[in-house]
């Protein structure tokens, strides 16, 4: 039998395609922190028990997750809230940030722009794809951020973290996340050890309940703020 030795035509332009990333709307973003926080403080129900049962070491492990998962939550949260104000900027139904002009895009993604001109979707897909890496949660890295995406740091902090004065709150909620970021790094990273001494540092489910709190303070500030957009 013979050989088909015909040249075939060269396949181009062809993309994997890959599901469109969901738009999400202000309060299922909301809802979507809600539960989880929900979620991670259903573990208490955990650690009580083995507490109880006298597995101190364990109980501890799990409070410790607790302070991992939270700020996973709110990095998650940030993560939504930066896609939707940019994405809405760029359709106009947002206020432009003052960092919004010089936010760049790969050439890539520009020529996906300039082939479908009436499209808006590839920019959703950017941002989906751009952000998905980053990690928010450092005191600098959270600021930048919701500023970028008009959602005003110092908005946030006054309004989780109400004092007498904005520059009060501001610097007290600098304060209270970097303090948050360290201890989940300190844990996600050395399991909550000391670089010198290596001693574990203790935790208990007050100190966890707290730090929680402050979490959801953060996080329900920065839906209020994104709401008066």
């Amino acid at each position: 039998m013979a050989r088909n030795l015909d040249l075939a035509a060269r396949t181009e332009n062809i993309r994997e395609q890959r599901p469109a990333p969901t738009q999400f709307d202000l309060d299922q973003i909301k809802a979507h922190f809600d539960e989880s926080i929900s979620a991670v403080e259903k573990q208490y129900e955990i650690s009580d028990e083995l507490f109880s049962e006298g597995k101190l070491d364990e109980a501890k492990t799990i409070l410790r997750s607790q302070i991992v998962l939270a700020e996973g939550v709110l990095d998650f949260l940030i993560h939504e809230i930066s896609k939707y104000g940019l994405y809405h900027m760029y359709e106009g139904s947002w206020e432009k940030s003052e960092r919004y002009p010089n936010f760049s895009i790969q050439m890539r993604q520009f020529e996906i722009a300039m082939s479908a001109p009436d499209s808006k979707e590839w920019f959703f897909e950017f941002l989906n794809d751009r952000f998905s890496r980053d990690v928010f949660l450092a005191e600098d890295n959270m600021k930048d951020q919701l500023n970028l995406v008009g959602v005003s740091f110092s908005d946030v902090m006054q309004e989780a973290f109400p004092m007498d004065n904005q520059e009060q709150s501001i610097k007290y909620g600098k304060e209270v996340i970097k303090a948050l970021f360290a201890r989940r790094n300190a844990i996600a990273h050395q399991n909550d050890r000391s670089h010198t001494s290596a001693e574990q540092a203790d935790i208990t489910k007050s100190f966890v309940q707290d730090r929680l709190a402050e979490v959801k303070a953060i996080g329900n500030a920065i839906y209020v703020v994104a709401r008066r957009h």
